[in-house]
């Protein structure tokens, strides 16, 4: 990987981050189904789905972190199109299978993704010559 701008760092991080806030927000959301507030935990998701529309293809700072790696650049595209799946969930009309997608498919390709930015995190704190 190339090595990333502090501007380009401090992004990835707060991305990190994040991903971090999201997650925790996609288990509200199963909760919200499992408590049969089906209607609040379809806004939540698909409020927390709409944020990620920044960080698509067009996002030049990913590019650079996740573009530059073959697996990462599969990684990425695979996890755009979890995101981009998990936007018809709101349109299902039965809360177990809704249950089901987010515990099954949803979350962990977010956690697994968390896991990818981490990881690239940390190949770039490997990089300082300080680390």
């Amino acid at each position: 990987m190339e090595s990333l701008t502090a501007k380009q760092y401090r992004f990835i991080r707060r991305y990190y981050d994040w991903m971090e806030t999201v997650i925790e927000g996609l288990q509200t959301v199963i909760q919200f189904y499992r408590d049969q507030h089906e209607e609040q935990g379809d806004r939540l998701l698909s409020d927390m789905l709409a944020g990620f529309e920044r960080f698509g293809e067009d996002n030049l700072t990913m590019h650079v972190v996740f573009g530059q790696q073959e697996d990462r650049v599969r990684e990425w595209n695979q996890f755009q199109q979890e995101v981009y799946a998990a936007q018809n969930i709101p349109a299902n009309s039965d809360p177990m299978n809704k249950i089901a997608q987010m515990t099954k498919t949803v979350l962990p390709a977010f956690q697994r993704w968390q896991m990818i930015v981490q990881s690239a995190l940390d190949d770039v704190q490997s990089q300082k010559p300080d680390a």
